[in-house]
Protein backbone atom coordinates (compact mmCIF):
# COMPACT_ATOMS: atom_id res chain seq x y z
CA UNK A 1 0.00 0.00 0.00
CA UNK A 2 1.05 3.59 -0.91
CA UNK A 3 2.12 5.82 1.90
CA UNK A 4 -0.11 8.29 0.68
CA UNK A 5 -2.45 6.46 1.01
CA UNK A 6 -1.60 5.54 4.98
CA UNK A 7 -1.69 8.97 5.45
CA UNK A 8 -4.66 9.69 4.86
CA UNK A 9 -6.38 7.01 5.99
CA UNK A 10 -5.00 8.24 9.44
CA UNK A 11 -5.91 12.09 8.74
CA UNK A 12 -9.48 10.56 8.09
CA UNK A 13 -9.80 7.98 10.81
CA UNK A 14 -8.18 11.42 13.70
CA UNK A 15 -10.93 13.61 12.09
CA UNK A 16 -13.51 10.95 13.32
CA UNK A 17 -11.82 10.43 16.46
CA UNK A 18 -12.00 14.42 17.07
CA UNK A 19 -15.53 14.75 16.12
CA UNK A 20 -16.43 12.73 17.99
CA UNK A 21 -14.97 14.88 20.91
CA UNK A 22 -16.63 17.02 19.73
CA UNK A 23 -20.29 15.48 19.93
CA UNK A 24 -19.32 13.98 23.21
CA UNK A 25 -19.05 17.52 24.91
CA UNK A 26 -22.75 19.06 23.17
CA UNK A 27 -24.05 15.74 24.27
CA UNK A 28 -22.83 16.07 28.04
CA UNK A 29 -23.74 19.84 27.96
CA UNK A 30 -27.19 18.69 27.08
CA UNK A 31 -27.39 16.67 29.21
CA UNK A 32 -26.52 18.90 31.95
CA UNK A 33 -29.22 21.49 30.69
CA UNK A 34 -31.63 18.63 31.56
CA UNK A 35 -30.48 17.42 34.80
CA UNK A 36 -30.37 21.17 36.15
CA UNK A 37 -34.51 20.76 34.99
CA UNK A 38 -34.37 17.40 36.90
CA UNK A 39 -34.43 13.64 35.93
CA UNK A 40 -37.43 12.20 36.74
CA UNK A 41 -39.19 9.42 35.21
CA UNK A 42 -42.00 11.21 33.70
CA UNK A 43 -39.84 13.64 32.01
CA UNK A 44 -37.53 10.98 30.95
CA UNK A 45 -40.34 9.09 29.51
CA UNK A 46 -41.98 12.19 27.89
CA UNK A 47 -38.60 12.82 26.32
CA UNK A 48 -36.97 9.80 24.89
CA UNK A 49 -34.15 11.55 23.64
CA UNK A 50 -32.04 11.78 26.52
CA UNK A 51 -32.17 7.79 26.68
CA UNK A 52 -30.63 7.91 23.63
CA UNK A 53 -27.81 10.20 24.24
CA UNK A 54 -27.07 8.54 27.17
CA UNK A 55 -26.30 5.53 24.93
CA UNK A 56 -24.85 7.09 22.84
CA UNK A 57 -22.22 8.74 25.67
CA UNK A 58 -22.04 4.82 26.56
CA UNK A 59 -21.04 3.92 23.00
CA UNK A 60 -18.63 6.17 23.08
CA UNK A 61 -16.08 4.66 24.80
CA UNK A 62 -15.39 1.36 23.66
CA UNK A 63 -16.09 3.33 20.06
CA UNK A 64 -12.57 5.41 21.01
CA UNK A 65 -10.93 2.72 21.66
CA UNK A 66 -11.78 0.67 18.55
CA UNK A 67 -11.06 4.03 16.87
CA UNK A 68 -7.69 3.99 18.33
CA UNK A 69 -6.38 0.77 17.43
CA UNK A 70 -7.40 0.95 14.23
CA UNK A 71 -5.01 4.35 13.94
CA UNK A 72 -2.48 1.51 15.69
CA UNK A 73 -2.94 -0.66 13.01
CA UNK A 74 -2.95 1.62 10.37
CA UNK A 75 0.24 2.98 12.16
CA UNK A 76 1.49 -0.65 12.34
CA UNK A 77 1.57 -1.25 8.53
CA UNK A 78 3.31 1.91 8.02
CA UNK A 79 6.46 0.92 10.27
CA UNK A 80 6.31 -2.89 9.33
CA UNK A 81 5.72 -4.10 12.64
CA UNK A 82 5.05 -7.71 13.83
CA UNK A 83 1.63 -9.69 13.07
CA UNK A 84 0.94 -10.69 16.65
CA UNK A 85 0.37 -6.89 17.40
CA UNK A 86 -1.86 -6.18 14.61
CA UNK A 87 -3.88 -9.26 15.40
CA UNK A 88 -4.14 -8.05 19.47
CA UNK A 89 -5.56 -5.21 18.02
CA UNK A 90 -8.11 -6.83 15.89
CA UNK A 91 -9.21 -8.87 19.17
CA UNK A 92 -9.70 -5.21 21.05
CA UNK A 93 -11.51 -4.08 17.92
CA UNK A 94 -14.02 -6.85 17.90
CA UNK A 95 -15.12 -6.63 21.64
CA UNK A 96 -15.77 -3.10 21.03
CA UNK A 97 -18.30 -3.99 18.54
CA UNK A 98 -19.64 -6.38 20.23
CA UNK A 99 -19.99 -3.79 23.09
CA UNK A 100 -21.07 -1.07 21.34
CA UNK A 101 -23.87 -3.53 19.69
CA UNK A 102 -24.73 -4.71 22.63
CA UNK A 103 -25.91 -1.17 24.02
CA UNK A 104 -27.74 -0.44 20.50
CA UNK A 105 -29.55 -3.34 21.24
CA UNK A 106 -30.78 -1.82 25.13
CA UNK A 107 -31.62 1.58 22.96
CA UNK A 108 -33.95 -0.62 20.78
CA UNK A 109 -36.98 -0.33 23.02
CA UNK A 110 -36.51 3.08 23.64
CA UNK A 111 -36.03 3.44 19.81
CA UNK A 112 -39.53 1.71 19.38
CA UNK A 113 -41.11 3.72 21.44
CA UNK A 114 -39.88 6.88 20.00
CA UNK A 115 -41.05 5.31 16.41
CA UNK A 116 -44.37 4.37 18.21
CA UNK A 117 -45.11 7.77 18.98
CA UNK A 118 -44.08 9.86 16.19
CA UNK A 119 -45.40 7.22 13.62
CA UNK A 120 -41.83 6.76 11.98
CA UNK A 121 -41.31 3.18 11.18
CA UNK A 122 -38.31 3.89 9.35
CA UNK A 123 -36.64 4.61 12.69
CA UNK A 124 -37.12 0.93 13.69
CA UNK A 125 -34.73 0.31 10.27
CA UNK A 126 -32.16 2.65 12.12
CA UNK A 127 -32.51 0.82 15.20
CA UNK A 128 -31.89 -2.23 13.52
CA UNK A 129 -28.82 -0.60 11.65
CA UNK A 130 -27.27 0.30 14.71
CA UNK A 131 -27.12 -2.99 16.20
CA UNK A 132 -26.24 -4.71 12.87
CA UNK A 133 -23.64 -2.76 11.82
CA UNK A 134 -20.89 -2.74 15.05
CA UNK A 135 -21.86 -6.71 15.07
CA UNK A 136 -21.11 -7.12 11.35
CA UNK A 137 -17.58 -5.20 11.64
CA UNK A 138 -16.61 -6.99 14.59
CA UNK A 139 -17.24 -10.34 12.96
CA UNK A 140 -14.89 -9.52 9.66
CA UNK A 141 -12.63 -8.09 12.88
CA UNK A 142 -12.88 -11.16 13.99
CA UNK A 143 -12.12 -12.87 10.75
CA UNK A 144 -9.50 -10.71 10.05
CA UNK A 145 -7.68 -11.99 13.62
CA UNK A 146 -8.15 -15.42 13.03
CA UNK A 147 -6.28 -14.89 9.65
CA UNK A 148 -3.34 -13.05 10.68
CA UNK A 149 -3.12 -15.94 13.81
CA UNK A 150 -3.02 -18.73 11.35
CA UNK A 151 -0.57 -16.72 9.00
CA UNK A 152 1.53 -16.12 11.93
CA UNK A 153 1.31 -19.61 12.75
CA UNK A 154 2.33 -20.87 9.00
CA UNK A 155 5.30 -18.41 9.24
CA UNK A 156 6.49 -19.78 12.53
CA UNK A 157 6.14 -23.65 11.63
CA UNK A 158 7.95 -22.92 7.81
CA UNK A 159 10.74 -21.17 8.20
Amino acid sequence: MKKWRLVYLQLVFAGILISLFGLAGVAISVLIKGSQKGFSIPFLLDKPGYFILMAGLLAFIPCLIALIHILKILRSFKSNATAAAVASSFGIITICGYIISAVAICLFPVMFIVADRDDAPGLILFAFLLILIPFTLSVVSSLFQSIIRNYVRTDLTNP
